[in-house]
Formats: structure tokens, sequence, C-alpha cells
């Protein structure tokens, strides 16, 4: 039964009989340490079927910089940039497209809380206006306003 498979690509804690491996140590012409059937040796860091490592996949990466450019939605592009950045890192993988994705949020929450709070001071600057002219329209210093 084996029980993984450590860095170095070699079984450990196998423990099994028969033409089998015995931790590492194999009995009966099957796999021995980092070599392959046949006696062949495997690519570093290759995996039990000989396939190279598995690297981070890169869909946080990606949704990360896409939902960076819609207003609110750059939050959520934020922290999956954030998150991609973080793993890609310790496993060594370009991460430009992560890195643009934390920038590009950062500016388009930044953009999104200033028209926000634009649009606020916009609308309570009217109906402060319109409370003090009251019901109608009204022409104050060029501007018209209609209030209700």
């Amino acid at each position: 039964m084996t029980y993984g498979q450590g860095q170095d690509g070699q079984q450990n804690g196998a423990q099994q009989h028969g033409g089998q491996q015995h931790g590492g140590q194999q009995h009966g012409g099957q796999q021995q340490g980092s070599q392959q059937h046949g006696g062949m040796p495997q690519a570093p860091g290759a995996g039990p079927t000989g396939g190279a490592v598995e690297r981070p996949s890169r869909g946080f990466e990606i949704a990360g910089f896409v939902l960076s450019f819609f207003g609110i939605l750059a939050i959520a592009g934020l922290v999956m940039s954030t998150i991609s950045f973080r793993k890609l890192g310790r496993a060594g993988q370009p991460r430009g497209l992560s890195l643009a994705g934390i920038i590009i949020s950062i500016v388009v929450l930044l953009l999104t809380l200033g028209g926000i709070v634009a649009v606020v001071t916009g609308v309570s600057a009217v109906v402060e206006a319109c409370q003090q002219l009251g019901p109608g329209t009204h022409v104050v210093d060029g501007v018209t306003y209609t209030c209700s």
C-alpha cells in the first residue's frame, strides 16, 4: 500500500510485498526510488505517473484580473488576485497578471469610491436646494431645479 510521494518523486511509507515496494525499495522489477519501469530515470520532481509536477491553477489569476475592471466587483478581483499572487509566488511561477489585477483593482476601487462620494454629495446638494426652494421649477444662477 503506498501512502504518499515526497518532493523528490520517491514513494514514502510504502510497505508492499511480492514484486512491489518496501519503503522506496522494490522487489520484482516495478518502480524503485526515482526510476520508472525498466530502470529509466524520471525527470526531477516527476510524479508517479512520470508527468511533471502539477503547477498551481491560473484560474484565480485570470478571474481576479477580469473582475478588477468592474466597479464594486473589484473587491472580489483584489481578493482573488492577492490569493493567486501569493500561491504563484510560493510555486515560483510568473505572477505579473496577478500583480496587474491587484493594481487595477485598487485604482478602480478608489475611482468607484470617489464616484460614489461625488454622487452622494451632488444628490444631497440638490435635495437641500429643493427643501429651501419648495415644489416647482426654479432657476438659480443658471441652474434649473425641478423639485416635487
